[in-house]
């Protein structure tokens, strides 16, 4: 597949293997170390079912431990240089802190609203690379909307002067969320809707995403205070 291709006339999304996998390794060490949940060894399925026993709440307090993981979007990015450099060029703005996000199973677990990047404020020069921690063999990932239907919808929705209407909800039924192995990861422009339905598992999700463009491409307005310049270093 050349993605290139897909991100700009096809889908508007690619799996694709993360090219450093030592580098993702180690990104995935840091966190374990310094993520806090009592009774857990430093194994990430071991952490995933330790989550699912946690409220919000107590996830929340968590999180906030990650606070001080500032350099997780030079990480992501540099475990995929080759790619990024394809897309982007050696010179980025890229996001200041990158996300770390865990889902519970369940259904009466919060689901992710189907959403663009666009409608956020992004620039429609930026891309984002979305990563799971472990293996996804159950159904909590994250669907993906081809481009082209994911412009119908919203020239719908705007026509309509709706946000979030029925067209956009009726999205998450029957969706089959995209199963990744640990080292693969989605990349996908901010024109693809996307977002994910509740699960069933013994396991918490837990993956990782990170936002952004060449420094050559305008910013818009958000992008100023919510990017930092990145540059590749050389071999």
């Amino acid at each position: 597949m050349d993605i290139l291709k897909e991100l700009k006339n096809g889908s508007g999304y690619a799996v694709f293997n993360i090219e450093n996998i030592k580098a993702f390794e180690k990104l995935r060490n840091l966190f374990l170390k310094r993520i806090y949940v009592k009774n857990y060894s430093n194994n990430i399925d071991t952490l995933r079912k330790s989550l699912t026993k946690m409220n919000k709440a107590e996830i929340n307090k968590t999180m906030i431990k990650l606070l001080s993981f500032t350099n997780l979007s030079e990480m992501i990015v540099s475990s995929c240089p080759k790619l990024i450099k394809k897309l982007c060029g050696e010179e980025l703005f890229i996001q200041r802190r990158a996300h770390i996000i865990i889902n519970l199973p369940g259904h009466g677990q919060p689901k992710q609203w189907p959403h663009y990047e666009m409608i956020s404020g992004l620039s429609p020069f930026s891309y984002v690379i979305w990563a799971p921690l472990h293996d996804l063999d159950d159904d909590g990932g994250i669907y993906y909307i081809n481009q082209h239907k994911s412009s119908k919808i919203m020239k719908k929705e705007e026509h309509k002067g709706l946000v979030n209407g029925p067209d956009v909800l009726n999205l998450m039924q029957n969706q089959k969320p995209v199963k990744l192995k640990f080292g693969e990861a989605i990349i996908f422009n901010p024109f693809v809707i996307h977002g994910n339905t509740p699960f069933n598992s013994k396991y918490a999700r837990i993956a990782c995403n990170v936002r952004f463009q060449s420094c050559n491409k305008p910013l818009l307005q958000k992008n100023t205070d919510y990017l930092k310049y990145f540059k590749f270093a050389k071999n």
